[in-house]
């Protein structure tokens, strides 16, 4: 192998470990619990919903989740994954809901208890608040 092709494999080794697991879903794919677990924790979506509002939703390690979005809302409350490729919310205030999430490109689309089309976000590193 010459050195020009170990440079690429050395480069996309790299670049999958600062990406982390943000690319381990295959477009239009059902994002599989493992993922799910590598994905969240400690990361924030960053997105819109179907209604037009900006929003960002921090995934604690811990299972504790927050929520804010651009007309002023904000929540609190803990996330968890099932054995069903699941991710569920129980809000404080709202109600308690459960999404799968599919791969589309560099983003994300919630699908409410697995049908209804919801939200497209993408994942960033760490709990960062809307701007």
């Amino acid at each position: 192998m010459n050195k020009t092709a170990l440079c690429s494999i050395a480069a996309a080794a790299i670049a999958m470990l600062v990406t982390g697991a943000a690319t381990a879903a295959a477009d239009g794919k059902l994002v599989s619990l493992k993922d799910n677990k590598a994905l969240y924790a400690g990361y924030t979506a960053v997105g819109k919903a179907p209604s037009g509002r900006l929003f960002r939703i921090y995934y604690s390690a811990d299972g504790k989740v927050k929520y804010v979005d651009s007309k002023g809302g904000k929540q609190k409350g803990t996330w968890r994954l099932t054995g069903k490729n699941m991710l569920c919310y129980d809000w404080k205030k709202w109600r308690d809901r459960c999404y799968t999430h599919r791969k589309e490109g560099k983003f994300y689309r919630s699908y409410r208890d697995g049908k209804t089309k919801g939200s497209k976000f993408k994942l960033v590193k760490g709990d960062i608040g809307l701007k």
